[in-house]
């Protein structure tokens, strides 16, 4: 079952990363995360301008895990500890056993293959703990990176919903990318 995996240890170890649950302590790495505007470039809200916001985020991070609707890693430099990332699962369906995957990266370590490393790892353990099937992604149009990181893990672009939200103050497409459980065996 899906939300038995909230049940479960979800410390994960890769090569260079520890994925971990976030605590109130990562409120600044979060803050130097969420406030940098070429992260928040694609994201769904605008850049943070305060501590208070990113605490918060923290919090609601936090929350998703307690209550059972979102799992959410911290992604840690084994070599370093500092935070420098976070990304997992939220949409859980049950009955069509998907789920949607979300991801952001301090800047700072873009292009180094850290996220694509970390995100193998939680799809991974994902698809090994539940029955989920499915695991959707969404990207900007523009979102270059991003969708080169999904389409290196696997994920297949299924297509553009056109005006999907709106985001920013207007409304925009968005490219769905799908994985199934299937695609990675």
């Amino acid at each position: 079952m899906v939300r038995d995996i909230f049940d479960k240890d979800i410390h994960i170890e890769t090569d260079r990363l520890k994925l971990r649950p976030l605590t109130m302590s990562d409120t600044w790495d979060i803050f130097e995360i969420f406030s940098d505007k070429q992260v928040m470039k694609y994201y769904d809200l605008l850049p943070f301008e305060s501590f208070e916001r990113a605490k918060e985020q923290v919090e609601f991070f936090i929350k998703g895990f307690e209550q059972k609707t979102m799992l959410r890693w911290g992604i840690e430099l084994k070599d370093s500890g500092k935070l420098i990332g976070t990304c997992g699962f939220f949409n859980f369906n049950e009955d069509a056993l998907k789920a949607e995957l979300g991801y952001e990266l301090n800047s700072s370590y873009h292009g180094k293959g850290l996220m694509s490393e970390a995100l193998d790892a939680v799809l991974e353990f994902i698809f090994r703990e539940t029955d989920i099937n499915r695991v959707e992604a969404f990207a900007e149009p523009p979102n270059i990176a991003s969708q080169k990181v999904l389409k290196k893990l696997g994920f297949v672009k299924e297509g553009t919903l056109r005006r999907y939200e709106r985001c920013r103050g207007e409304l925009i497409d968005i490219i769905i990318y799908g994985l199934l459980r299937t695609d990675r065996e």
